[in-house]
Order: C-alpha cells, then sequence, then structure tokens
C-alpha cells in the first residue's frame, strides 16, 4: 500500500516541481515591479526607499544580510513542494546543508 501511494505522489512532485518552476519568473516580477514603483517613486529620499524595500523583504520573510545608502540584499531558502514530494528524506537533507538561498539584491537611484 505504501508503494502504492508513493507511485501517485511522485508524479504529483513532478508536476508541482515544473508549475513552481514555470511560476518563478512570474513572482520575480511582483519584487521587480515593486522596486521599479519605489525607485521612481521623487517623494522619497533614497533611506526611504531603502526602508520601503526592507519592509517588502520582511513581510516576505527574506532576510537582510547587506544594507547601506544604495544598495539592499536580501535572501531566502525557498522550500520546493514538488521536490518536497518527490523525495522527502533526501530534499530535507539537501534543503538544510546544501540549497542556496535565493538572494534579491537591489540599487536605488538618488
Amino acid at each position: 500500500m505504501t508503494t502504492i501511494l508513493l507511485l501517485l505522489i511522485f508524479p504529483i512532485g513532478v508536476v508541482f516541481y515544473i508549475n513552481e518552476r514555470k511560476n518563478r519568473a512570474k513572482y520575480q516580477a511582483v519584487f521587480d515591479e515593486y522596486m521599479q514603483r519605489v525607485d521612481a517613486d521623487t517623494t522619497f529620499a533614497p533611506s526611504q526607499k531603502i526602508d520601503q524595500i526592507e519592509k517588502l523583504f520582511n513581510a516576505n520573510r527574506y532576510d537582510v544580510i547587506y544594507k547601506d545608502a544604495e544598495k539592499i540584499v536580501g535572501e531566502r531558502k525557498v522550500l520546493s513542494m514538488g521536490l518536497l514530494m518527490m523525495g522527502l528524506f533526501f530534499y530535507v537533507f539537501y534543503f538544510f546543508f546544501f540549497q542556496k538561498p535565493h538572494k534579491l539584491v537591489y540599487k536605488v537611484s538618488k
């Protein structure tokens, strides 16, 4: 019975993973559009723009690893449900020890 469940979960995991990879650009576009909107706003000083971007990072559970007057860098490990379904034990090991975090770097104009 367990083998049958595993055989059914694996293809579902493959479909989830393909969907995640396909939609990754859409998710990144949301961040990029917000950054462009904040950067184009002339009412903000550069330090206020960085603060707005930092709030976005914190709201989306990104860790801010570098911040100065013109640049902010945030990173976060993204859990892939598709890969998790394909191989639970191997992916959990990979997630905690080998996976590199997703890094976002944005520079604001003066």
